[in-house]
């Protein structure tokens, strides 16, 4: 499993070159800043409870720096405060997610250990879901339409305002929805896992979703659904 060499900038000190998903170092500075504003915002809102902050992955790079720089920060400022940062992977599994975030964190100057990591939230698996991959415990095929997500697209919209885009945001929306359980009377928007144990990242905690952006190719996406004959062309934007 040799690395690929490098390729050379054409014109030395006028090129930046960055991987695909933007898995590099150059990524540290925009997640440190995130970090910051994440912390400074609980610090002020959240009255001593425990936060996971999930975000929707494919190389995993701003879940793997976000939580570096988040560590670095309550651990500077001798914080009691609890925030987890939580990866919701949307290209492969939780296998190819933590293979992902070990060698980049090594290539940046990290452990690459599994305890320097980031927590993923993985599949419940769901046998009364018509949707075969959830029925088996199985993450959804990145990039491929499905009725299931096109329903988490639309009710995201329709029933609370939130717009996503079909191949990351409503994905992590899925995955987020098979652990939900909302106790509205005694714990309004208190995320609680489907199990009681530490396994589940986002048991018992406040849940803050970050999005990742794509919503300009919400289009194009909807285009791939109505050639798959799932929606019409009045429901394309």
């Amino acid at each position: 499993n040799k690395r690929q060499p490098s390729i050379e900038a054409p014109v030395k000190g006028n090129s930046l070159w960055v991987p695909s998903g933007a898995a590099c170092g150059v990524a540290i500075s925009g997640c440190r800043l995130l970090s910051r504003e994440i912390y400074e915002f609980w610090e002020q809102h959240g009255k001593g409870r425990p936060l996971s902050v999930c975000l929707p992955s494919g190389t995993c790079t701003t879940g793997l720096f976000l939580h570096r720089e988040m560590t670095k920060l309550v651990r500077e400022n001798k914080s009691e405060m609890d925030i987890k940062v939580v990866v919701i992977p949307c290209v492969g599994d939780d296998t190819y997610a933590v293979r992902q975030m070990m060698d980049l964190d090594r290539s940046t100057g990290g452990s690459g250990q599994p305890d320097d990591l980031p927590d993923v939230l993985t599949v419940v698996k769901n046998e009364n879901s018509k949707d075969r991959r959830q029925k088996f415990g199985k993450y959804f095929t990145f990039g491929k339409p499905t009725k299931t997500l096109l329903d988490i697209y639309v009710e995201l919209k329709d029933d609370h305002g939130l717009l996503v885009d079909l191949l990351y945001g409503a994905p992590a929306w899925g995955l987020l929805f098979q652990h939900w359980r909302t106790h509205r009377e005694s714990h309004p928007g208190l995320f609680e896992g489907a199990r009681t144990d530490d396994s589940c990242p986002i048991a018992g905690r406040q849940v803050m979703y970050v999005h990742s952006g794509g919503l300009e190719g919400i289009s194009s996406q909807l285009v791939r659904y109505k050639h798959a004959g799932m929606i019409n062309a009045k429901e394309i934007q």
